[in-house]
């Protein structure tokens, strides 16, 4: 999920905004638009407390000390570093990491004074997971100019993401400082929520709308308050506000559907849940209170059939959160991305799993299993381009390997390069005699084969 994070807009070329993860709810991870169910509990009372007391001990510092500030300016921006910037840019929205890395020492060199260049450094960490890697590229920014756009704001998601949060809503408040706008104040309503000080997180997200009454995101999070304390009328009443700014939003459109079911508005919650289970069919949620509004409505068999796929899809869920732990703890393990890239395509989350597998293979370049399975990842979301040219790279590699050339082979007949396609299957039974797949694909050409 892409957080509201502050955009340079001094500049021409918009920076991309980090990963992070709004306010952790059952079934929430960085990054996964997945939910398990709808039954979030009220937070106890000692949370709250304890909350509170931790704010209260830090706040004082606004986060952490900082050094005085030098002034406010920093190296201008002449087009060539704009456009290696633009460019770095578009790197890291495609997740080609090694790429954006060497863009972002490409502008260093030329503006070793700019603060977008160690921004830029900060995001692409961030996105890798490398917290503290992108704490410390985002200090040298501010180190820079100490206003940055979005400087102190990502601080605060990565302390966030760090469960930091009284640090963060420290660096939340400096963003505010420096540049007003309505994001921070979501910061520090998610902050204050994870402390267990639900007033506050109330307050900054009212805040947050006293901006700007069309910010989709804080109605949202103003929704999750009003559940958490067992406000569901109003909880609605925000979710629908958050979808109609955002009529796309799967996530706004599956809890308005949570919601509906709570306050026993069944056969409305159908028709939101039904969407969401279409866009979504690994969502576990959706089918678990689709499951819920058919047995209020007496639609056993219905009930009984989403239930049943509730609780498979909560098995596969589990595996996954399991994988995403490790990886949130051992960022650099290539196998632990890997494993949850697998994960998440059986799932059928081909986005999240596509990122998955590009930060292993950004941590691991020369493995080509990592490079196999991206292959018919690209396959699976309809990109036969991409997997043709995966596939081509795997075997300019490894001339050897049979499996590659084997599905090389049908992709070309696939895309009706059949000529190609010849090759690639003869290759393959040079190396693997005993193929009968590249047999019988060559027979169905007219071809033999080789002797």
């Amino acid at each position: 999920m892409i957080i509201s994070t502050l955009r340079n807009s001094c500049k021409k070329y918009v920076p991309l905004a980090e990963r992070d993860c709004p306010v952790r709810r059952p079934g929430r991870t960085c990054g996964a638009s997945y939910h398990q169910r709808s039954d979030i509990k009220p937070r106890r009372l000692v949370l709250r407390l304890l909350g509170l007391l931790i704010v209260l001990g830090s706040l004082a510092a606004c986060g952490r000390a900082e050094p005085e500030s030098p002034p406010d300016v920093d190296q201008p921006m002449g087009p060539i570093v704009q456009r290696i910037l633009e460019l770095g840019t578009e790197a890291l929205q495609q997740h080609e990491f090694e790429r954006a890395f060497a863009l972002a020492d490409s502008a260093a060199v030329r503006a070793p004074d700019l603060a977008d260049v160690p921004f830029l450094r900060g995001r692409i960490y961030a996105e890798l997971g490398r917290l503290d890697e992108a704490e410390k590229a985002y200090r040298q920014a501010l180190a820079i100019r100490p206003s940055y756009p979005g400087g102190w704001h990502n601080l605060g998601n990565t302390a966030f993401r760090n469960q930091k949060y009284s640090e963060a809503i420290g660096y939340y408040r400096r963003e505010f400082a420096a540049n007003p706008d309505p994001r921070p104040w979501r910061g520090i309503g998610r902050s204050y929520f994870e402390l267990g000080i639900p007033d506050s997180a109330r307050h900054a997200y009212e805040r947050a709308l006293a901006i700007d009454s069309t910010f989709a995101e804080a109605h949202f999070d103003l929704a999750l308050v009003l559940d958490d304390g067992g406000d569901a009328e109003g909880a609605l009443y925000r979710a629908r506000r958050a979808l109609a700014h955002d009529s796309a939003n799967a996530e706004y459109r599956y809890y308005v559907g949570v919601y509906l079911v709570k306050v026993g508005r069944h056969a409305e919650a159908l028709d939101l849940l039904e969407a969401v289970v279409e866009q979504w069919p690994w969502h576990q949620g959706a089918h678990y209170n689709m499951a819920q509004a058919f047995m209020r409505l007496g639609r056993v068999e219905d009930a009984q059939a989403f239930q049943e796929r509730s609780e498979e899809l909560r098995s596969l869920q589990a595996q996954i959160t399991h994988h995403e732990n490790t990886v949130r703890g051992q960022p650099t393990n290539e196998y632990a991305h890997a494993g949850l890239g697998t994960l998440l395509r059986r799932a059928g989350r081909y986005n999240d799993a596509m990122h998955a597998y590009r930060v292993a293979l950004y941590l691991a370049p020369q493995n080509l299993e990592f490079r196999h399975n991206m292959a018919v990842l690209h396959l699976l979301r309809g990109d036969t381009t991409a997997s043709i040219q995966t596939f081509e790279q795997i075997v300019q590699a490894d001339t050897a390997n049979a499996p590659a050339w084997l599905n090389l082979g049908s992709l070309y007949a696939m895309s009706g390069e059949l000529e190609q396609a010849r090759k690639a299957w003869i290759a393959t039974l040079r190396i693997d005699p005993n193929n009968d797949l590249a047999r019988r694909s060559l027979a169905n050409l007219g071809v033999r084969g080789i002797e």
